[in-house]
This record gives structure tokens, C-alpha cells and sequence, in this order.
């Protein structure tokens, strides 16, 4: 059985992530698990008996609009933060994959400018992250693009939920060398062989694309020219490709540009 993770603040962008969710999983006997962290503050509008009721008819809903599917839905709300609340319930249910939507124009948006989806993809513990921004429309897209500089050495379990997401959306995936030197080292050589076996029970492909003034628009770049492209997908590294992409400012310039949704696959430890 899969577990997915689905923070929930009930707004429409939230709603899109388990729209999202409930797509990406609908052939799967899947459990969701829907949170909420509630701020007890003078600014709250709703009080904690009011939003258990509206978490409530939430999982209610839900379960009515798939009665027909092998899906089970709980709900757990407390008085905590986002990324507090999603972490306490990821060590104990150990998901396959916490999944949020965002409030900007987009994922990559969201992810650097600061929001729910930025403390996660800092803080988030053991587990994948999809960030699903709100522009986005399943619309049978075939492709999935992981963008890496082959600078790290890759382990099966770091690379499990692609593996995954490939096969649930029966994608081919393509694999990026975002360039960013004249010819690969022998590290990176050895790296890329790594994941070519690892990847060897997917439809892959490697490609590579030259760095554009930053990492942020090299990846809208691949974007633009992809068509069908559904999910782009970077590992959460302490150095190298992603250090550099979290730190540009000018990711921001990204919010009418990118509207799919974005795959954080979790570091090993």
C-alpha cells in the first residue's frame, strides 16, 4: 500500500494537490493522510473546533468522490506548524511522498521566495516532495526530466521515488547533465554510470544542456523545450547543483513562467 502526506490549509491550490494526488495514484491501493497545522493566534479565522469540522467534511468529501478506488483517507489536525506536523507524521508513517501545493504562480516560485513548500524542501525529513503549483492541468504528459551535474554519487533509495513516479505515470524519463564545465571528470563519469544502472529498469534517456546565466532559467529552458513534460525532478544536495539553484534570487522571475510541478528527491543520510 502507498502513504501520501498532503498538508491542507482548505484553499483552492490545496485542493490541487490532492486533485494531483488522487490522479497520480488512481490505478494504486493508496492511504492519504491530510494535515493540518493550526496557528492558535488572535488572527486565526476559524477556531480549532471549526476547523476539525472543516477537516472533517474535507475527509468526508473525499471519500465519497472515491468510493470506487482502494483509497483510505485520515485526517490529522494539531496545533502545530507545517513543517513540525508533516515531519512528526512522516517518522511515523514513513510516506512515500508528501505532496503540497503552493499559493504563488508556481512551484519553483514558492520554493525560494519563502512559503509552506520552502521549510519543507529545507527541513523535510526522509521523504520526497512534490510541489504542485496552481496553474497546473494533468494533461497526459509523457516526460520527465531529472536535472543533475552528476557530482554526486547516487544511491537506490535516493532515486526510489522517481523510479516510482516513472512507472505510476508511465513516463520516459530523461536525465539532464546541466552543464556546467567542458567534459565530465572521472567522478562524474562513474556517477553517471551509477544511475544508468540504477535507472536500467526505466525508459531513459541522457541529454545535456548548456548552463544558461543560472541554474533557475537553464531548468525553465528545458521546460520550454520539453512539451510534454510533466514533472522536472532535482535531489536535495548540501553542494553543488542544488546549493546554487536554492541561493539565485532570480529564481523569482520564474512566477509566470513554470507551471509544473516539481519532484525534491530526499538526500540519504
Amino acid at each position: 500500500m502507498k502513504k501520501v502526506i498532503i498538508p491542507t490549509d482548505f484553499s483552492l491550490n490545496a485542493q490541487k494537490a490532492i486533485a494531483y494526488a488522487l490522479d497520480l495514484f488512481k490505478n494504486e491501493t493508496c492511504t492519504f493522510y491530510i494535515l493540518h497545522g493550526y496557528h492558535n493566534a488572535p488572527s486565526s479565522s476559524m477556531s480549532k473546533s471549526a476547523t476539525q469540522k472543516s477537516l472533517d467534511i474535507l475527509i468526508k468529501s473525499l471519500e465519497l468522490q472515491t468510493e470506487d478506488q482502494d483509497f483510505y483517507f485520515e485526517g490529522i489536525l494539531k496545533t502545530e506548524s507545517v513543517l513540525n506536523l508533516t515531519n512528526q507524521t512522516q517518522n511515523i508513517i514513513n510516506a512515500d511522498f508528501v505532496i503540497i501545493g503552493t499559493r504563488g504562480a508556481s512551484s519553483l516560485t514558492q520554493l525560494f521566495i519563502g512559503s509552506n513548500a520552502l521549510g519543507l524542501i529545507e527541513h523535510l525529513e526522509n521523504s520526497a516532495l512534490i510541489i504542485v503549483p496552481p496553474e497546473y492541468e494533468n494533461a497526459n504528459s509523457k516526460e520527465i526530466v531529472f536535472a543533475t551535474d552528476y557530482k554526486h554519487t547516487f544511491t537506490n533509495t535516493e532515486l526510489n521515488p522517481l523510479i516510482q513516479l516513472v512507472k505510476l505515470t508511465s513516463s520516459t524519463l530523461n536525465i539532464a547533465h546541466v552543464k556546467t564545465e567542458e567534459s565530465l571528470n572521472e567522478e562524474q563519469h562513474l556517477n553517471k554510470e551509477l544511475l544508468r544502472n540504477i535507472l536500467k529498469a526505466t525508459k531513459h534517456h541522457f541529454f545535456e544542456i548548456e548552463l544558461q546565466d543560472n541554474i533557475a532559467n537553464t531548468l525553465y529552458l528545458i521546460e520550454k523545450e520539453y512539451k510534454s513534460l510533466g514533472t522536472m525532478v532535482i535531489l536535495k544536495t548540501k553542494h553543488g547543483f542544488f546549493k546554487q539553484l536554492f541561493r539565485e534570487n532570480i529564481i523569482k522571475s520564474l512566477s509566470e513562467k513554470t507551471k509544473i510541478p516539481l519532484l525534491v528527491l530526499p538526500l540519504t543520510k
